[in-house]
C-alpha cells in the first residue's frame, strides 16, 4: 500500500514540475529570440520555405496572447501526461502486474 501512495506522490510531483516548466517557458523564455533568427536578420537573409508548414514559426492563428500560449502549454502537458500514464498502465497490464 505504501508503494501506491509513493507512486501517486511521484506522479503529482512530476506533473507539478512539468507545469512549472510550462510557466517558465511561456512567461520567461517565449520572448527570447532564437540565435539563428537573430543571425539571419543581421545578415539580411530571407526565408524561402520548401513547403508551407501548418503552424509557421510555431504560431497558431488567433492565439497571440501569453494567456493563450499558457492554455495551450497546460493542455498539451496534460494530454501528454495522460497518454504516458495510459501507456504505462497498458504495459504494466501486459506484464501481468496489477494496474
Amino acid at each position: 500500500m505504501a508503494t501506491n501512495k509513493k507512486t501517486h506522490k511521484t506522479l503529482i510531483i512530476g506533473l507539478a514540475v512539468a507545469m512549472i516548466f510550462v510557466l517558465v517557458g511561456v512567461f520567461a523564455l517565449s520572448y527570447s529570440m532564437e540565435t539563428l533568427d537573430r543571425q539571419a536578420e543581421q545578415l539580411g537573409v530571407e526565408e524561402h520555405p520548401v513547403y508551407e508548414p501548418p503552424f509557421p514559426d510555431y504560431a497558431i492563428p488567433g492565439i497571440d496572447s501569453v494567456w493563450g500560449a499558457l492554455a495551450i502549454g497546460v493542455a498539451g502537458t496534460l494530454l501528454l501526461f495522460g497518454v504516458g500514464l495510459a501507456a504505462a498502465k497498458v504495459l504494466r497490464m501486459r506484464k501481468g502486474q496489477k494496474a
